[in-house]
């Protein structure tokens, strides 16, 4: 920092340095004229940033639960609580964020004392913050040359490959730290009164014993270049903020205190009723993101949050399983691009200079000119949980989607197939009279329109239309009876909850059948409506509110433990056996249920219960996820539930237990 060989005067025992030594009032000024040029380009190059945010889409329930908000800006950001969760990133990012603040404010501290005329800058605090600053600078350089080895000596395969702007961030860095170290060695070396109290600046004193054989006039000199080069680094960068890495010092935190505070498995809602009854529907109706002019101010935010640090593409399960898939290139390239198209000059457009229409998918130059890159996803929120700048990827591709399935037309064969049959039938499996067959199978009371029930029993299409599942239903049922519990069933009325359209990007046909299930639902009186699907179990709780259906959702995971732990239902029965507990994405990190089948497994005598390397919030995906297990796009022989029984094997375990049909399904095949 600028403050770095600053100091009050050196006054007769008491602690302090003379501010500005050899500077000069000249050089006093120049530094003033240069700071605010500094600070006009920075605000220029803001403005610039904040005007391609206001110019783009609304981003919906961004404001309110302001202390919420703080809690998350203050754990995330100050305390880098997400950051270092990976030992050595979190280890140097450390070092070098807590040390630039101290950096920081010792330079605040200094500039009080000298142009506000405080003058606090003295005695014991004056050689706290001395000290202070001398180790902040020391550890900071320590966390650079960590960065660097990391970077340039040991790169992990995810992280992007190196660009001469990374080096320029840390060259940038390192250099004002040196400069820093050498303009206060020489301070120390050739003040005519020396510093009696460079015991409080180790760094500085060591630097200055190197420069035991200059005369001085050439230690003053040396200072004087120094400090200057010092002074123009420190501008520069406040000047390139707006326009390099650097700027992840504000859009990051700023990513993080305006972050989704709805159910992570909560889309934003297109309201398309109100959409096709606009007076200027024919000419601006728009569903999803295809053009530039499409993205919110939200996911412009998140283009410029992006730090590249590549965990997003490390825990990808596609990525991971060799299909072309990165949550990185997909936020990367679209900045990339964005700002190509910028720099191009053209007027209008979304944002400053760029064209209008700016296409996004089958965008050249981007992951997106293949417009099947967006399918691979398995929306399984492994990076969006993993992304220290708070980068919403699933739900741009989500927007995608939509804008490919409802503007475009497009949608893998199998896909389109499974929703063709969900719009004619009901379900995406088959004739909805086997429903009923099955709800005469399970001797279910059928809970009409005005009538009501302690328990109503959502069982899913994934169980009802595949025999190989029913005894899931079929022990609950018994348990339920067990208990004394009064339940019942939909009848036919039980219809598909609209998940695989919607995570498919059918927009229209997922809103169609969520609507015919909450008139459903809403015809019935329950305490309860017990869900054996994660899927549902999401669409029922966190989407079907914003199109007026709240209802009491619970995953029988939550009930079957509660009635464990209350004594209610006791298991007698001995298994003697080793199980591990594949945690379902929907439900481990969408609603964060990772306890509850867990506590039930314990509560079985006999059963020994291991875990998978990865787990809780960190497990891995099946792969059924997005849609996947309506279709099968992946090419090589690889596919994520491979590595999951893997796991499994690996981990000792002789059985897998599941919450989730779908990876059922997916594990066992």
């Amino acid at each position: 920092m600028i403050a770095a060989d600053a100091g009050g005067s050196v006054g007769s025992g008491v602690a302090g340095r003379e501010l500005m030594w050899n500077m000069g009032t000249a050089s006093h000024v120049a530094m003033y004229v240069l700071m605010v040029v500094a600070f006009v380009l920075f605000w220029l190059g803001l403005r610039a940033r904040i005007r391609a945010w206001r110019a783009a889409r609304p981003a919906g329930e961004r404001a309110g639960e302001w202390g919420r908000r703080a809690w998350i800006l203050l754990r995330e950001t100050f305390l880098q609580s997400k950051t270092r969760e990976r030992r050595l990133p979190g280890l140097f990012h450390s070092l070098i964020f807590y040390s630039f603040i101290v950096l920081f404010i010792t330079t605040l501290i200094v500039m009080v004392d000298m142009d506000f005329g405080l003058r606090i800058y003295h005695g014991p605090f004056y050689l706290a913050v001395t000290l202070a600053a001398d180790l902040a600078g020391a550890l900071l350089l320590l966390g650079l040359i960590i960065a660097a080895a990391r970077r340039y000596l040991r790169r992990p395969e995810y992280l992007p490959e190196n660009k001469p702007a990374d080096a320029l961030i840390l060259a940038i860095l390192a250099g004002l730290v040196l400069t820093g170290f050498l303009a206060e060695g020489a301070r120390i070396r050739f003040h005519p009164q020396g510093d009696p109290w460079q015991a409080y600046s180790p760094i500085g004193a060591a630097a200055s014993s190197l420069l035991s054989g200059l005369t001085p006039a050439e230690g003053r000199a040396l200072h004087f270049a120094t400090w200057w080069v010092h002074a123009l680094g420190t501008f520069a960068m406040i000047a390139l903020v707006p326009h390099t890495k650097f700027f992840h010092m504000l859009a990051i935190p700023t990513s993080q205190f305006l972050t989704k505070l709805a159910p992570k498995g909560s889309l934003e809602r297109v309201d398309i009723e109100a959409l096709m009854a606009s007076d200027d529907a024919a000419e601006d109706f728009s569903i999803g993101v295809s053009e530039a002019g499409h993205l919110t101010w939200r996911q412009r935010l998140d283009l410029d949050a992006c730090i590249e640090c590549g965990r997003c593409d490390d825990v990808c399960p596609a990525r991971a399983t060799g299909q072309p898939l990165s949550p990185r290139r997909l936020i990367t390239d679209l900045r990339d691009y964005l700002g190509a198209a910028r720099r191009g000059g053209e007027a209008g457009g979304a944002g400053k200079g760029e064209p209008d229409p700016l296409p996004l998918i089958g965008a050249q130059g981007t992951v997106l000119a293949d417009e099947s890159f967006i399918w691979h996803c398995r929306t399984c929120h492994a990076c969006q949980s993993r992304c220290p700048a708070a980068v919403e990827h699933v739900d741009l591709f989500m927007e995608l989607r939509r804008a490919e399935v409802m503007m475009a037309g497009k949608l893998p064969g199998d896909a389109g197939r499974a929703l063709k049959t969900l719009e004619a039938q009901g379900n995406p499996f088959g004739a909805q009279a086997e429903r009923m067959d099955f709800v005469a199978k399970l001797g279910l009371p059928v809970i009409g329109p005005g009538e009501e029930t302690d328990v109503l029993l959502w069982v899913g299409c994934g169980i009802t239309f595949d025999p190989e599942k029913h005894r899931i239903a079929e022990d609950l049922t018994a348990i339920l009876r067990h208990l004394g519990i009064r339940h019942g069933h939909l009848g036919r009325d039980e219809t598909c909850c609209g998940d695989p359209a919607r995570v498919l990007g059918d927009e229209n046909l997922f809103q169609t059948a969520a609507k015919q299930t909450i008139a459903a639902l809403q015809a019935r009186r329950f305490e309860t409506l017990l869900v054996l699907c994660p899927h549902g179990y999401n669409v029922l709780r966190n989407e079907y509110p914003r199109l007026g259906g709240s209802f009491p959702v619970r995953h029988h995971s939550e009930l079957l433990a509660e009635w464990l732990r209350s004594g209610r239902l006791k298991l007698t029965e001995r298994v003697e056996t080793e199980v591990t507990f594949h945690d379902p994405c929907y439900l481990g990190r969408y609603q964060g249920l990772h306890e509850a089948p867990r506590e039930v497994l314990r509560a079985v005598p006999g059963l020994r219960l291991r875990e998978m390397r990865h787990r809780r919030e960190e497990s891995f995906c099946c792969g059924a996820g997005g849609g996947h297990f309506w279709m099968d796009i992946d090419s090589g022989s690889d596919r994520p539930y491979t590595r999951r029984v893997d796991e499994a094997v690996a981990c000792g375990a002789r059985e897998v237990a599941v919450g989730c049909v779908f990876c059922h399904q997916m594990l066992v095949d």
